[in-house]
């Protein structure tokens, strides 16, 4: 095991250096010749070809028959891994209080997805942008619950769209909190449960909490207390994005359980 990791220890450091990560981004772009990167990157051409070599060495770059660098399918795979990387070390004070380990390490994979989501870090900002996703959808609302908004500015959106035939799918937490005006509202949208255009489900797990239409996404990580903390998530309408909330919250519906109303807790 030791010698494996100081055999991936050896491709690391070929990759530690801010000039070779640009390098095998701008060969990403297009085919270059050392002189064309070495203006690229306002640098001498010594230094690219150092940087070149060991590059290539190491599997990340060929060289085709005209001359120019070109990534190999290493390189491919090793420029698909940065966004992953990315997105950690960005956020890294933030994902220190809120870890990971909640979540599938299929999911932890592809955290790269997320790069172009932006943070925002207010009650006021989250709960804004949750009611917007609510009122701009057009084909469905899909959430994972830890905390239950009943207020007017979430239900009133909540039931015209119903009137309007988006179907809303929701994983609620068994345990979370709900106020006692739930009663009213579950009993003014009794007709869309009977019908379907609501389905509910349970889970028992804390993880991240979703909120998406079919363009916005609202991603909300749990503490290290394993409480989900409303007042910080990630939101985005990039593709990439969207694709790995969607993924996420079908696989913790086909992962739930049968909704149980008295197991909710009322506040």
């Amino acid at each position: 095991m030791n010698q494996g990791l100081e055999e991936y220890a050896k491709y690391f450091l070929e990759v530690s250096s801010e000039q070779r990560l640009k390098i095998i981004q701008l060969i990403n772009e297009k085919k270059f010749r050392l002189t064309e990167l070495a203006k690229v990157l306002d640098a001498t051409t010594p230094e690219v070809h150092r940087n070149l070599d060991r590059l290539e060495k190491s599997g990340f770059i060929i060289k085709d028959a005209e001359g120019n660098f070109v990534l190999t399918a290493l390189g491919h795979m090793l420029l698909a891994l940065i966004p992953n990387f990315a997105f950690i070390i960005e956020n890294k004070k933030y994902f220190i209080e809120h870890p990971i380990d909640s979540l599938p390490e299929k999911f932890i994979l592809r955290l790269g997805e997320l790069f172009k989501g932006k943070f925002i870090s207010s009650y006021v900002s989250v709960f804004e942008y949750w009611k917007n996703t609510y009122e701009n959808s057009e084909e469905y609302i899909y959430n994972i619950l830890y905390e239950v908004p009943y207020f007017d500015e979430f239900v009133k959106p909540i039931h015209s769209k119903l009137g309007k035939g988006i179907k809303i799918k929701s994983i609620f937490y068994e345990k979370a909190m709900v106020s006692n005006s739930r009663e009213g509202v579950v009993k003014k949208l009794k007709k869309y449960i009977d019908s379907g255009d609501i389905q509910r489900m349970m889970t028992k797990k804390i993880a991240p909490a979703v909120t998406i239409n079919e363009k916005q996404c609202c991603l909300i990580f749990p503490n290290r207390e394993g409480k989900v903390d409303a007042g910080y998530a990630f939101v985005s309408e990039d593709p990439s994005f969207h694709q790995w909330c969607f993924d996420y919250f079908n696989y913790c519906w086909y992962n739930a359980y049968p909704f149980v109303e008295n197991r909710l807790t009322e506040k």
